[in-house]
């Protein structure tokens, strides 16, 4: 399959970045009050993930469920909570497969997300400009208008920079995400709990 695959597409969260997603979650839920609305608050997650959202407005919709003594740094706190961080290794993967591949970044994120990842990128890696410096293109789903698993943002992403998933690998860390992917004609990898696509791609020999 290797010798097929001119393009990388990778997932950014439990992919290149790692995240706390269960810890940020139970994080939001001490938030919430007892009769809170979760459907509500559930699609102002996606709606916000979907660009079709302020961050404003989305504070405010979390504000609104939750107990009274929140304000809106706590939710932004609680938030990006999730994100923990990049190992240096990960980016120095990127740079060693962008002489041999195209080398792309799709992820469902929102503003508060990436304006964290900038300045961790910055603080810890003394890189100013993340997207043009380890990637060919970077597709976020807030500024799309839509998300994974829908395959209109597979089809998007493949219009866009003229992939044909038949030459392309894309790796991602939710299986419906990559079942999804799979049915487009992508190659794929699911990138379990625990596994290490650095450690994956340099056994296959990707670099």
């Amino acid at each position: 399959m290797k010798n097929k695959i001119k393009n990388l597409l990778f997932d950014l969260g439990n992919v290149i970045i790692d995240i706390d997603i269960e810890g940020a979650h139970q994080r939001m839920r001490s938030m919430l009050r007892d009769d809170a609305n979760i459907e509500m608050v559930q699609k102002a997650l996606i709606d916000y993930e979907c660009g079709r959202i302020s961050t404003e407005i989305f504070i405010n919709h979390m504000l609104r469920q939750s107990d009274r003594k929140y304000q809106a740094i706590d939710v932004i706190e609680v938030w990006n909570g999730m994100l923990i961080g990049i190992p240096r290794y990960r980016l120095t993967m990127l740079e060693m497969l962008r002489p041999k591949y195209n080398v792309y970044l799709l992820s469902n994120t929102n503003t508060l997300h990436l304006e964290w990842v900038h300045r961790y990128v910055l603080r810890a890696h003394k890189v100013s400009n993340f997207e043009e410096s380890f990637f060919d293109q970077a597709f976020y789903s807030h500024i799309i208008g839509d998300r994974k698993p829908n395959a209109s943002i597979y089809k998007y992403v493949s219009e866009e920079v003229y992939m044909t998933p038949e030459h392309t690998l894309f790796l991602d860390d939710l299986e419906e995400n990559i079942e999804a992917a799979a049915k487009l004609g992508f190659h794929t990898y699911h990138v379990k709990p625990g596994e290490e696509v650095a450690e994956y791609l340099k056994v296959e020999g990707y670099y």
